[in-house]
């Protein structure tokens, strides 16, 4: 694994490599769309984009539906190495400020995109605001009447709280969820399995890796079905931490050899 992303990241224009040691920054494995992206790496959105794509052709990001691009967690992590050693403190610290404010200004107005998964919640010192904030974005889903936005929005909070360390209160969000995905007119499979993460997300935190077993592996089951290998990934990377919690060095280590086979290059 390791070998296999130097040898891509060696590849990469310089402000390709940039930005992705920028995308390794905001907590979570959430979806980043251009207009996210560029404000990170303070660009222009059609450069950002085009820096995705190339990031994209050498299967270091993975693109979704919806002009959306997510970051394995294995190359999150090899990222993230090179963003400490590569990048100072300072840059940084004023990447994630850039992201975080033009995350909070645009719920504000209640335009309802979350851009990147955590992106209210990159500074420890704002997490209480970015769950207000985010309350306010559901009560304004609510009066709007759209039963999907409302969903969304109600997975948002819920993602601020877990990081907050609400966990009770995000667990009492996040617990129906799941159905309520499946059963909505359009069934929104993709955030049903978001759902099911972050579900495991809490219950890991609460130091309940058993439970939060049960959470990825439904999520795992919906990402094969999905056939969404990053996200296949991502879970195994998770498994890898509830692993670990519980003290299975096996275990950990076989959730993770999996997860790099799934992002390896063919």
């Amino acid at each position: 694994m390791r070998a296999n992303f130097d040898d891509a990241y060696r590849d990469l224009p310089p402000a390709a490599a940039r930005l992705l040691r920028l995308l390794s920054l905001p907590p979570g494995g959430g979806d980043v769309g251009p207009a996210a992206a560029a404000v990170l790496a303070d660009v222009p959105e059609p450069e950002a984009r085009e820096l995705l794509e190339a990031l994209a052709a050498r299967d270091l990001v993975v693109a979704s539906p919806g002009d959306r691009f997510r970051l394995p967690e294995p190359v999150r992590a090899r990222a993230r190495e090179r963003a400490e050693r590569e990048e100072s403190d300072a840059d940084r610290d004023a990447a994630l400020r850039r992201a975080l404010d033009h995350h909070l200004a645009g719920t504000a107005a209640g335009e309802g995109e979350v851009e990147a998964e955590g992106l209210a919640l990159l500074e420890r010192e704002r997490r209480a605001e970015a769950a207000e904030t985010l309350a306010e974005a559901l009560r304004l889903a609510e009066q709007g009447g759209d039963a999907h936005a409302v969903l969304v929005a109600r997975h948002d909070l819920a993602r601020a709280l877990i990081v907050a360390g609400d966990l009770d209160r995000a667990i009492g969000l996040l617990g129906p969820l799941p159905d309520e995905f499946a059963a909505l007119p359009e069934p929104d499979e993709h955030a049903r399995a978001g759902a099911l993460e972050s579900l495991g997300e809490a219950y890991l935190r609460a130091h309940r890796p058993v439970a939060a077993v049960n959470f990825f592996g439904q999520a795992l089951e919906i990402l094969r079905r999905l056939d969404a290998v990053g996200g296949q990934a991502a879970m195994f990377v998770r498994l890898a931490d509830a692993a670990r919690l519980r003290g299975d060095d096996a275990a950990e280590r076989a959730a993770l050899d999996r997860a790099a086979e799934l992002i390896r290059p063919a």
